[in-house]
């Protein structure tokens, strides 16, 4: 009988111990990711084509996170379709096939990314995606490792940003930070912005330009629930052929979307004392 009570009470323990985890608001694991995204649709079929587009700066210089960016990066991550309806001789061929040039160059000292193709056209996609995923840390939400997160409170002079971001406007929400155990914002806050883009080609044709980088938290805790935390920075332009050139984009910035838990906001640089 002392062994079956002996037993019976061990795994009364196990279970107890199991059960406190699973409903601890500390977290179970702990992971960052950073995705960025460049989309060129076209309507029509265009030839000699060179786009300068502003890309995510952090510190004054390109990067995504803490990597910095490189031309190498946009020849690593560039996919497309085969063309459709191109003129006589050049056939269907896949963009990844195509004898396009791509670089960082420096204008006015803003960092662009310039594209120059030879033709492109039909209903495509040029569609340049980079998704880069950290775990840091698994049950552990310490200060270091939650500095180590992405501030998707305060990405303005923290993280990375489309550069140069012009008529910045705070347009929905607020970015002050509640005091308490944790709140969760669905929609975080808004400012809009307005973003130098260049475009030219040959034939007439409709051109749209997309982009997009996000820094996302996400953590476990409970039995299997999933929370998260992020921001984004977007931007978009529609072009023709009327409109070729310098032109302006507009741009809206989110943060402060999703979950904060306590550990995190007691943990944050601020809360620490840091900058």
């Amino acid at each position: 009988m002392c062994l079956r009570s002996l037993g019976i009470l061990l795994a009364l323990v196990v279970t107890l111990v199991f059960l406190c985890g699973c409903f601890s608001e500390e977290p179970r694991y702990i992971y960052t990711a950073y995705k960025y995204q460049i989309e060129i649709d076209m309507n029509t079929f265009i030839e000699n084509a060179t786009f300068l587009l502003p890309i995510p700066t952090r510190d004054g210089l390109p990067a995504i996170g803490h990597d910095p960016i490189s031309g190498e990066l946009y020849a690593d991550h560039t996919f497309a379709g085969h063309v459709d309806g191109a003129p006589p001789g050049y056939g269907h061929l896949n963009y990844t096939y195509l004898n396009y040039t791509q670089s960082i160059v420096l204008v006015d000292g803003r960092y662009y990314l310039q594209l120059a193709l030879p033709f492109i056209g039909g209903r495509d996609t040029i569609l340049i995606f980079y998704n880069n995923l950290t775990a840091l840390g698994y049950g552990n939400s310490s200060p270091e490792i939650v500095r180590q997160m992405i501030d998707t409170q305060h990405p303005f002079g923290n993280e990375s940003l489309f550069s140069p971001a012009q008529n910045l406007t705070p347009t929905a929400g607020s970015p002050e930070k509640p005091s308490g155990s944790g709140y969760y914002d669905p929609d975080g806050y808004d400012y809009s912005y307005t973003v130098p883009v260049y475009a030219h080609y040959e034939n007439a044709g409709r051109v749209e330009i997309s982009s997009r980088v996000e820094g996302e938290n996400t953590w476990g805790h409970g039995f299997d629930e999933v929370e998260f935390n992020r921001y984004t920075d977007t931007y978009n332009l529609v072009i023709t052929s009327n409109s070729q050139g310098w032109t302006t984009a507009e741009g809206v910035v989110t943060a402060g979307q999703g979950a904060y838990r306590e550990w995190q906001l007691n943990s944050s640089p601020e809360a620490s004392g840091g900058e």
